[in-house]
């Protein structure tokens, strides 16, 4: 009743996320490192929102510890290009990575995680944290600092989780960059030295106790202090490339490893409570190449099973405690214990007892004292049946892959038809369909909208005195100005030529002024270099805001076009307003 249905909800979620992926089949990835990982970032993101005061802080846990869950989705859905990514890029920054799933997936692992959460039920705000907090800059002013405060502390606590996983035998380079991230983090969070100290000791305390809980390896991480003094002894940051040294495989590369020989055998769990009839019936099982674990009664079994996950359970009726029903009964609640095949060794061969058995999932029995040929001829049945399982099983793994595969392609394919291929910005197709939903968005909930367009001065010129291949790396170079100048949430993207289009959901007129103020200064200050062309270039741009008189949202796109011809005629550079009789001035 304190913490709130929704947060017990997405603790259950973010637990049972935990149990359900120990391990699985990228072989590259680590998963219980991930896992602890993900449980520091998640206590450190609860104890930063407890003291900045932002949100619930058991929210806070839940998104700390799924905000890399696109990483585990990845691995899970493509195992082996995944695999080959963390083979050919060890250690990639996170730009880096992201770089490579781009490029193999058409999708990071940014953008499917908030696609996860949001279909979880995660918040929309807390969801589209995930999109931003791997790049934050607490140094950038934001015009909005509450959409940037769950993206800090996801950012603040991502740092100090990498604290607790600091290799006290890292190079000095790596010290230096925690150094320099950590002092951010201090800084961000407005704590002094000792305070910032105690922060990071209670949370390695309670990330120890939670590793400890759910069976995640237990590490040693530096104290603080520890911390500070090699930082310390380490000094500045050098000036070194951000970028990963890259290696001879391509980009997503999948390293496929070699396939281990197949065991000879079944794998069975054998249980019985008399010592001589279980290393009788180990010995006839070996003898027939199969391997053998014993127990010797069903509780240690039932230990035992879910550690080794056997194929076939053989096991005695008659046994203390948890008898051979009872084991089979618990088994069959476990998602791992469905697959076994269990094999019920009984004296009891009455119709009422066997019909008992079967009901309880026992897949066959055998009476005792029993027959070694016949107990080999009951486990090759079960044999047969483990086998088409697994047939199955390899089937449905293949089918899988397929989808995934198709629906890769068919993310590639999206994006080449709704991308710019000189600019990589979205194309007039892609945004000309969002400005019609955030039109009906914004009609819908009468929030303001405002359009952005702006056109390269004398671009003509450009081309004509020093060629297309200048030209086009001035469109690159404007356009990477261009998708750095906008807020999060503002689409950007060319509409050809030399126009682009920026929409601005949820802005008026005043705020898209000054957004396109902004977008002008940094593309005038940006010099470009190319061949014999070095210099910068300017724009000129229109402002339009949706009022009750505009009809839709094409007279909102063709006033903002109107005011970019007034920009033009008026002197270029500058920003002009749709049906604005007052010009702007001109800021050269």
């Amino acid at each position: 009743m304190r913490l709130g249905v929704r947060s017990v909800r997405n603790v259950a979620l973010g637990l049972s996320l935990i149990s359900a992926n120990r391990s699985g089949g990228c072989e590259k990835f680590e998963y219980e490192r991930y896992w602890s990982m993900s449980l520091a970032r998640g206590v450190a993101a609860q104890s930063i929102s407890r003291l900045r005061g932002i949100g619930s802080p058991s929210e806070a846990y839940v998104l700390g510890l799924l905000s890399e869950i696109g990483t585990l989705a990845l691995a899970s859905v493509y195992p082996r290009e995944y695999s080959g990514i963390l083979a050919a890029h060890p250690g990639a920054s996170v730009a880096a990575s992201g770089r490579y799933e781009r490029e193999a997936f058409d999708i990071d692992h940014c953008e499917v995680g908030a696609y996860m959460l949001e279909d979880w039920g995660i918040p929309q705000s807390q969801a589209e944290a995930l999109l931003s907090y791997e790049t934050f800059n607490p140094k950038q002013q934001e015009e909005d600092r509450r959409s940037a405060a769950t993206t800090g502390v996801l950012w603040s606590a991502q740092a100090v989780a990498e604290l607790l996983f600091a290799d006290e035998n890292s190079a000095a380079d790596v010290w230096s960059q925690h150094a320099v991230r950590l002092a951010l983090v201090r800084d961000y969070l407005g704590l002094e030295e000792p305070a910032f100290a105690e922060l990071c000791e209670s949370i390695s305390r309670e990330w120890q106790e939670w590793n400890g809980i759910l069976k995640l390896p237990k590490r040693s991480p530096l104290r603080y202090e520890q911390f500070s003094q090699r930082a310390a002894a380490v000094g500045t940051l050098p000036e070194t490339s951000s970028a990963p040294a890259e290696s001879g495989a391509a980009p997503g590369a999948s390293v496929v490893p070699a396939a281990p020989a197949a065991p000879t055998g079944l794998h069975v769990l054998a249980v019985d409570d008399d010592p001589m009839s279980l290393k009788l019936i180990e010995r006839t099982l070996r003898k027939a190449g199969h391997r053998v674990t014993c127990a010797r009664d069903g509780r240690e079994a039932l230990q035992i099973a879910l550690e080794v996950n056997p194929q076939v359970v053989l096991a005695d009726w008659m046994m203390p405690e948890i008898d051979g029903l009872d084991l089979c009964r618990a088994l069959r609640r476990i998602e791992s214990g469905q697959d076994m095949y269990f094999l019920l060794l009984t004296g009891r061969d009455d119709e009422d007892r066997v019909v008992e058995a079967f009901d309880a999932g026992v897949d066959d029995y055998v009476a005792k004292p029993f027959n070694a040929r016949i107990l080999m001829a009951r486990l090759k049945g079960g044999q047969r049946v483990i086998e088409l399982k697994a047939k199955v099983e390899a089937d449905r793994q293949v089918m899988m892959q397929q989808v995934a595969e198709l629906g890769s392609l068919t993310r590639k394919l999206r994006t080449a038809a709704l991308t710019d291929a000189l600019t990589d910005l979205p194309n007039r197709r892609y945004i000309m369909k969002r400005l019609e939903q955030e039109w009906d968005a914004s009609c819908r909930t009468n929030r303001p909208l405002s359009v952005i367009m702006l056109d390269i001065d004398f671009f003509k010129k450009v081309n004509d005195v020093h060629g297309h291949d200048v030209g086009d790396v001035v469109l690159k170079e404007s356009a990477n100005v261009l998708r750095a100048s906008v807020r999060q949430g503002e689409e950007v993207a060319r509409l050809g030529g030399e126009e682009f289009l920026v929409v601005c959901p949820n802005a008026n007129v005043a705020q898209a002024r000054i957004c396109a103020e902004r977008i002008r200064l940094a593309i005038e200050r940006n010099v470009i270099k190319c061949g014999s062309f070095e210099r910068n270039v300017t724009v000129s741009l229109g402002v339009a805001e949706r009022k009750p008189g505009t009809a839709n949202y094409e007279a909102l796109f063709k006033a903002s076009d109107e005011a970019v011809y007034a920009a033009k005629n008026n002197g270029r550079n500058q920003v002009r307003i749709a049906d604005e009789t007052s010009s702007v001035a001109k800021t050269a």
